[in-house]
């Protein structure tokens, strides 16, 4: 979802380049029916669509495959939520990634065979799911197969077979993490925003309505860096991880994270054109210093659907990752630190990197609270039903929870909802657990075109 709604019931690259730019916008095709927002092919005016799909309210998750023939990812049936019961493992009765259950989908295409190691996840609004390959899952050691797969591939996987098929490849090089961050979709102007840990790049990526997708404009921030003289992942100062996309007075804003090598943490934004495009160089500016946390990867942002609230999660050491959250009036201001999981050292800090807004489902109405929750990937997590440790995901509610080590029935063991992605409970999953999405309700967005 990536981008709360207060109503609870209502819901310079070349020339050549840039001509292209404008040339992809001018002839996008409008989405089907049950589209959130596209661009008309005669008019270019956005148009926006309260209504909920098929999907809305259902969850991706990826993560890391230890073998060829190992899944990614999954896809959950999260949309009725409120016969989850707290403090239990959900993904027992959804199906865990390994067995089969009617409230899971597991592509078979989706496997470290055809598609390599996945953390990224962006959802369109006409359904379809975007994967991207990474080399995240190297920040630990032993986790480093990647079968010989392409690096730096977004893949594309449609209902009904989602089979996963290439969809666009970004500039790379032999070497560890130089991968794919992570990537965000854009609403108003149905495209792709895709960070690349090679170069410090990030690409703004149209054709979404097609098999394969087209590179018509790049944005390098803080400097202009080519290819690094070695292979790998550029340095500290210029990698650009985790990346979002969000709606404010009329515009269109990128936000992506910096964390230096000295130590300073920033999250920047970038105003798009009209037209969608980039700005020009050195156009970005400082949204929030000084975020909280201690790992150098800044890997996902969500949105809520009325623009005010952000959510950010780190990824490093499993047992030092923060989730926060941040709402906005005239500017970004701290709200609150969430507990994800257990204490390991640091109390509930066990981001596994991925984070999104969810909705409250009440009798059937999948969106009766929306943004009233979010899915956050964890590692070391207690659920007071489960012996062992959950890794995977857990539902916090987005007012708050509290330490496993609260005075029952008030921890969050047993107030929030967990997924386990292979039902093991086997800390042996540390630091395999990947990111998180969820497929809008857009009954709950604003409209995103008018804003």
């Amino acid at each position: 979802m990536k981008t709360r709604y207060k109503n609870r019931r209502v819901k310079t690259f070349q020339n050549s380049i840039k001509l292209l730019s404008l040339f992809a916008l001018i002839n996008l095709i409008g989405c089907s029916d049950d589209d959130g927002c596209a661009y008309d092919s005669n008019t270019s005016s956005c148009t926006f669509s309260k209504t909920n799909t098929k999907l809305s309210g259902w969850s991706v998750a990826t993560c890391y495959a230890g073998t060829a023939s190992n899944p990614i990812g999954v896809i959950y049936d999260t949309s009725l939520n409120s016969s989850a019961v707290p403090g239990d493992d959900w993904g027992a009765i959804l199906g865990p990634v390994f067995p089969i259950s009617p409230k899971a989908i597991h592509p078979p295409s989706w496997t470290a065979a055809n598609i390599g190691q996945v953390f990224g996840i962006a959802i369109d609004d006409s359904e379809n799911i975007f994967l991207a390959t990474s080399g995240i899952y190297n920040q630990s050691s032993g986790y480093n197969y990647d079968n010989g797969v392409k690096s730096a591939t977004i893949y594309k996987s449609s209902s009904p077979s989602w089979s996963a098929t290439p969809f666009i490849s970004l500039p790379t090089s032999t070497g560890n993490f130089n991968d794919i961050g992570n990537i965000a979709y854009d609403k108003r102007n149905n495209q792709l925003f895709a960070t690349n840990l090679e170069n410090g790049i990030i690409y703004r990526i149209t054709g979404l309505n097609g098999s394969l997708g087209t590179v018509v404009d790049v944005y390098d921030p803080w400097s202009q860096d080519p290819l690094p003289s070695a292979p790998g992942i550029v340095s500290q100062d210029e990698q650009v991880w985790g990346i979002g996309v969000n709606y404010e007075g009329g515009n269109t804003k990128v936000y992506f994270p910096r964390v230096t090598s000295v130590g300073a943490r920033e999250i920047y934004s970038i105003t798009l054109n009209n037209d969608g495009s980039f700005p020009v160089t050195a156009s970005e500016v400082v949204e929030i210093s000084a975020v909280p946390g201690t790992q150098n990867v800044i890997s996902d942002f969500a949105f809520s659907s009325d623009t005010n609230e952000m959510l950010l999660s780190e990824r490093g050491n499993p047992h030092a990752s923060k989730v926060i959250s941040y709402s906005r009036t005239s500017a970004w201001n701290f709200n609150k630190q969430y507990f994800v999981g257990a204490n390991a050292g640091a109390d509930g800090e066990n981001s596994a990197g991925g984070v999104d807004f969810a909705y409250k489902e009440l009798n059937g109405d999948i969106s009766a609270d929306c943004d009233d929750f979010f899915w956050a990937s964890g590692n070391y997590m207690d659920a007071s039903n489960i012996s062992g440790k959950v890794y995977g995901l857990e539902g916090i509610s987005y007012s708050g929870n509290n330490s496993s080590t609260a005075v029952s029935p008030t921890a969050n063991k047993d107030t929030d909802l967990f997924i386990d992605l292979n039902g093991s409970y086997s800390t042996g999953d540390k630091l395999g657990i990947g990111d998180v999405e969820v497929f809008d309700a857009n009954s709950c967005f604003i409209d995103i075109c008018s804003q």
